[in-house]
């Protein structure tokens, strides 16, 4: 997952306020709700830490990182 720096989150954040102070006050309100719209629907198309198959994967990782240990419960690597 590519990350973005607090740094460049805040020259986005300032392009766009800049961008909007331009608008009058109702398109400055539809923008920012229309953004926020889109960052609730980012947030659950990209919600990987709560999937159920995201989960499977992480325990497989587990069973077969620790599986070749005699006190480990997981049997064969």
């Amino acid at each position: 997952m590519l990350r973005t720096t607090r740094v460049a989150r805040r020259g986005q954040a300032a392009v766009a306020w800049l961008g909007e102070m331009r608008l009058p006050a109702g398109e400055r309100r539809a923008a920012r709700a229309e953004r926020a719209a889109l960052r609730r629907l980012r947030l659950e198309r990209d919600n990987t830490q709560h999937t159920p198959w995201a989960r499977a994967a992480a325990l497989e990782a587990e069973r077969r990182r620790w599986g070749a240990y005699p006190w480990s419960l997981g049997g064969d690597p």
